[in-house]
């Protein structure tokens, strides 16, 4: 196999552009994750204000203690709610970026192994009579580090799917408990 300075330029100048490419992707991914998390983060914000505002001016309006209890019982579900609506924001920007740099990831994978598959096949090419049992060796290896790692990422991607569902239920559990105490506490002060 002779290999001549204008393959080793041709294949360096390809590894290059293929890590810019690579590492462009990433950077996007991660900027635009940053960005909407900023965006989140600022409307939340925005919103926290809008509403410390309105509380603040019906807080100011009302004189009976009783009324100003219901106010603030009033008040806890929807902050609860809001907080929940921003955790699952942000939990859903975190996992589409997972997913982005998963699939990223994967592809840099699929294009390493195709790389040293490639190599490989040019080198077992010109190797020597009798080596036969040594490149089915390189092979099996090769195929069953490929199974593992595929197994590995699908059991990953369901122990995250079982972790994601266990985290939506127990905030959903979490809400209700809330409007259930809110509501009892309400009737209790209608009582008194």
């Amino acid at each position: 196999m002779s290999i001549s300075p204008e393959k080793i330029v041709a294949a360096s100048k390809s590894n290059v552009e293929a890590s810019l490419k690579s590492a462009t992707s990433f950077a996007t991914t991660l900027f635009t994750a940053v960005e909407r998390v900023a965006s989140l983060n600022l409307a939340t914000a925005r919103a926290s204000f809008d509403d410390s505002v309105a509380f603040s001016k019906t807080l100011l309006a009302t004189k009976d203690p009783k009324a100003l209890a219901a106010l603030h019982l009033g008040a806890l579900t929807p902050a609860v709610e809001k907080g929940v609506a921003y955790g699952r924001s942000l939990s859903g920007i975190g996992a589409d970026t997972k997913e982005e740099l998963t699939k990223l990831v994967e592809a840099e994978a699929a294009a390493l192994s195709k790389s040293v598959d490639t190599a490989l096949e040019g080198i077992f090419k010109n190797a020597p009579a009798g080596s036969e049992p040594a490149i089915k060796a390189v092979k099996t290896a090769l195929a069953n580090a490929s199974t593992a790692y595929e197994g590995a990422t699908k059991a990953a991607k369901q122990v995250a799917a079982a972790a994601q569902a266990s985290v939506e239920k127990a905030t959903l559990v979490a809400v209700q408990n809330v409007e259930k105490g809110t509501k009892a506490a309400a009737t209790a002060l209608k009582v008194a």
